[in-house]
């Protein structure tokens, strides 16, 4: 029997593994090792850890978390999460494994679907981006687009203009603003092209024009999208846990979900930078040891 088991193995799933091996209980990190930042070059805003690698930032986080022996780590995909008949979850993976937990913790975080927009694969992660707070001052000052097919178009686009002020916003052939919107654009000098995407131009993922269907051809030097991000899981529903309206875990700030000994914390609690992130696991690990804690305590 394992007294914790964390489900992924991003900031979140490492922070929290590491605060709870440190409070000396048994944790297993299971990590399917598709991480979303996979395409990304460089992680901005993580105070020590500015400008890390993704893959390097995973490869000191895990070897900080191999040098407890309360800790371990295996590959893999979880498929279902079931209370046994001692009243403990029953992990099972696709490679068949089972593992046996008092606790579990999500922290799968997302998967994101990139605007449907031929060749912006070869761009994304380079010179093309979805947070400006991860990647805005490396772009700052520079001619950018925002390719922008959601609701979050507006609320991006005045972000951006923070870092910028030559922005061009397009749908690729949406219908996303409202005339107020469209009028709100035009007085802070954006221009708006509602018109597809045709073709994205660029050399070694540098962007550096984007064509539209009229044949209009724009120079920009990178820029930002609005991504749908997907946090579907099958276990979410075999046990019940509560979601928002977004479809997003509800825990509280020590990762407490609905569900009595399941925890969550990162961006399968919402979209969150990688400080962020890692700040709600360590707040989840203290969580489940002061649970621990509470339970083994004998009161008068």
């Amino acid at each position: 029997m394992i007294d914790v088991v964390v489900i992924g193995g991003g900031p979140a799933g490492m922070s929290t593994a590491l605060v709870v091996g440190r409070g000396k209980k048994n944790v297993v990190l299971i990590d399917e090792n598709k991480p979303r930042n996979a395409v990304t070059k460089e992680s901005h805003a993580f105070l020590t850890r500015d400008n890390i690698e993704p893959a390097v930032f995973k490869e000191k986080g895990r070897r900080d978390l191999l040098r407890y022996p309360t800790i371990s780590i295996k590959d893999g995909r979880v498929l279902t999460i079931e209370k046994n008949e001692q009243e403990l979850f029953e992990l099972t993976t696709e490679n068949r494994e089972v593992f046996q937990a008092k606790n579990v913790v999500i922290t799968t975080g997302l998967k994101e679907t990139l605007p449907a927009v031929s060749g912006i694969e070869n761009y994304y992660g380079t010179s093309l981006f979805s947070c400006p707070f991860c990647d805005g001052w490396e772009m700052k000052d520079k001619p950018l687009i925002l390719i922008a097919e959601s609701a979050q178009a507006l609320h991006v686009t005045k972000l951006l203009k923070n870092w910028t002020d030559d922005l061009i916003v397009t749908t690729n052939g949406n219908s996303v603003f409202d005339a107020n919107q469209k009028k709100a654009l035009e007085l802070n000098h954006i221009r708006l092209i509602e018109e597809e995407i045709t073709e994205l131009k660029g050399n070694n993922g540098e962007l550096q024009s984007v064509t539209f269907k009229s044949g209009e051809e724009v120079e920009r030097s990178g820029g930002f999208c609005t991504t749908t991000l997907d946090n579907k899981l099958p276990f979410i529903e075999q046990l019940g846990i509560e979601v928002n309206e977004a479809g997003y875990i509800i825990a509280d700030m020590m990762g407490h979900t609905n569900i009595k000994e399941i925890y969550a914390a990162g961006e399968i609690t919402g979209p969150s930078q990688l400080i962020v992130s890692a700040s709600q696991g360590h707040m989840t690990g203290i969580g489940i040891i002061a649970d621990s804690c509470e339970e083994a305590f004998q009161n008068i």
